[in-house]
């Protein structure tokens, strides 16, 4: 599939993240100093924005299953109250808070940088933290290498995702956008015979090992950050596994505002996906499948839009709910943030 270590994209992380080590772990949390040798290196990293509805369940979680744990909260600008929620729920929580949208890999990286554990476990902030059995999360941060993390999620059989090409999850940005919006796809069974990689809704690294690997991509925004960390993690021969010494629970798509389509969310998932395929795949795949995306979505609305003339109602949000997704996609390729998903931002503005 992607290319090689040595043929790796030389835009990507040229640099190791700053690497100080935990001054003193027996300061971190608020649990006695007894039990903070194991389990009290763990420091927490939670990146909210506009997550006040939340973000207290995911926190007070952390606090009852991880007693002995630092929290790290990075709010990236929230417009709403997520910062007074998250002091209320937890005063002696860290939070920075960035002013502004910095997106998710770049916001954990800046909690890492800060974290005083030798061990970091990112959580979204509609996760919970719902079990931990510390005997085997003890031997679990004892394990050299460590590699990328997965706990177990409620709901889901294996955290583990296969790698494959572009054309095999070009019909997840297309046909996928027509799905009702309470309808969640049957996830497949893991490949065995494919490279694995974990999503970033709740997972444990080494910190050391984190920012010797340059930490997450900041090129990317909201998705494919965890699927370019994996790779890298595997690149540096590094183990991407899963473990249920943590179970989790998530509920997906409250952890931060969306508008009623979704286009939002939805266009920094192609995007995110086109800038994966461009540093993994080349410029050239990643040019054909944003071609074949952008194609689809024209035509996929246009259909929308005949059908909303015979008067069916779902026809007809389905196509406004195009129109923004393309929209949006246009805008971003046109006067967007250049800091994020850049080479999607290209191809797409040469396609528009």
């Amino acid at each position: 599939m992607g290319r090689d270590a040595g043929e790796r994209d030389r835009n990507g992380p040229s640099r190791r993240l700053s690497l100080s080590p935990p001054p003193h772990t027996n300061d971190i949390g608020s649990g006695s100093p007894g039990t903070v040798a194991s389990l009290g290196t763990i420091s927490a990293v939670v990146v909210t924005y506009d997550s006040a509805a939340c973000v207290s369940h995911c926190l007070v979680s952390v606090r009852e299953a991880l007693p002995d744990a630092e929290l790290i909260v990075v709010d990236n600008g929230s417009q709403d109250d997520t910062v007074g929620t998250v002091r209320a729920a937890t005063p002696h929580a860290r939070v920075i808070e960035a002013g502004e949208n910095l997106g998710f890999g770049r916001a954990c990286n800046t909690g890492v940088e800060v974290a005083r554990g030798s061990h970091v476990l990112f959580i979204n902030p509609d996760s919970a933290v719902a079990e931990v059995d510390r005997r085997r999360l003890e031997e679990l941060l004892m394990d050299r290498p460590f590699g990328l993390i997965a706990p177990a999620l409620e709901g889901e059989r294996d955290r583990r995702r296969a790698e494959n090409s572009w054309a095999a999850e070009y019909f997840a940005h297309t046909f996928e956008t027509l799905r009702p919006r309470g309808w969640r796809p049957r996830s497949r069974p893991y490949d065995e015979g494919k490279a694995a990689w974990v999503s970033g809704t709740i997972l444990l690294v080494a910190r050391e090992e984190f920012l010797e690997l340059g930490g997450f991509d900041p090129r990317f925004f909201l998705y494919s950050e965890d699927r370019d960390l994996s790779s890298r993690y595997r690149d540096a021969g590094l183990p991407v596994r899963t473990t249920d010494a943590i179970k989790g629970r998530h509920a997906a798509g409250s952890s931060s505002a969306q508008n009623g389509f979704r286009a939002r969310p939805m266009a920094w998932s192609l995007l995110g996906w086109i800038q994966y395929v461009s540093m993994h795949e080349g410029e050239r795949e990643a040019r054909r499948a944003a071609r074949a995306t952008l194609m689809t979505l024209r035509v996929l609305r246009l259909g929308m839009r005949s059908l909303a003339a015979v008067r069916w109602p779902r026809a007809r949000r389905k196509a406004q709910q195009l129109d923004e997704l393309l929209h949006l996609l246009a805008e971003s390729a046109s006067g967007g943030d250049a800091r994020f998903c850049p080479d999607a931002l290209r191809l797409i503005r040469r396609l528009a």
